[in-house]
Formats: C-alpha cells, structure tokens, sequence
C-alpha cells in the first residue's frame, strides 16, 4: 500500500511539473515574441533617417539587413512558436527542460539584434559625415 501511494504521490509530483514546464515555456515565447517585434522594429529605422530634408542613401549591408532581417525575424518567431506548441500538446511522461528553449531563443535573438544594430547605426554614421562642419 505504501509502495501505491508513494507511486501516485511521484505521478501528481511529475504532472504538477509537466504544467508548469509548459507554463515556463509559455512565458519564455511571450517575452520572445516580444523581443522579435522590436527587433523587427529595429529593420524599420534606417529608412527613417532624414538630413536636409531628404533621405539618406542607405550602405549596401543596411539594405540587405532591411531586405532580410524581417524574414529571419518571423522565421525565429515561427519556429519558437512552433517547439512550445509541440511540448505542450506532446503527450510525454517527461516534458524537455524550459532553459534550453531560453538559452536558444535568446542567442539566436542576441546574434539578429547585434547585426540590426550595426545596420541602424551606417545610415547614422554617413548622416552624421555629410552635415556641414561648424
């Protein structure tokens, strides 16, 4: 008897941390989506760049960060989305740690954001190269 209620105890215990397992990985892919939509937001910013009332001619890799950046974003988002839907409808004993999910999703996120601020600030640079000197 005690061996049963040991057993049931041990199944309630791995149940409670399957939901909150699906739980982490809910909230891990709602501050991920988040993060993906401002650094889409980022992409958008070197067309905004105005000097003298007109805009600035965009460096060659600002164009293809624009071009490609926003694709890569919803790919990332797509594929964020599409691993937590499959942990949370997988029917598994054991459910995969959230904290992979968390580092992946965040180096991938870093390594985007790092090219989008580089591409953001040649349109600056150039800006700020071809104001008149006081």
């Amino acid at each position: 008897m005690r061996d049963i209620l040991a057993r049931q105890w041990s199944n309630e215990k791995d149940s409670n941390m399957n939901k909150l397992n699906k739980l982490a990985h809910g909230v891990v892919l709602a501050f991920f989506g988040a993060a993906c939509w401002l650094v889409w937001a980022l992409f958008q910013l070197p067309s905004m760049v105005i000097v003298h009332g007109g805009a600035v001619p965009l460096p060659a890799f600002t164009r293809l960060c624009m071009a490609v950046g926003p694709s890569l974003i919803m790919g990332l988002a797509a594929i964020g989305t599409g691993y937590c839907l499959w942990v949370w409808f997988r029917k598994l004993d054991r459910q995969g740690s959230w904290v992979g999910f968390l580092a992946t999703a965040t180096a991938s996120l870093f390594l985007v954001t790092l090219v989008a601020i580089v591409a953001i600030y040649l349109p600056l640079v150039q800006a700020l190269h071809s104001l008149p000197a006081n």
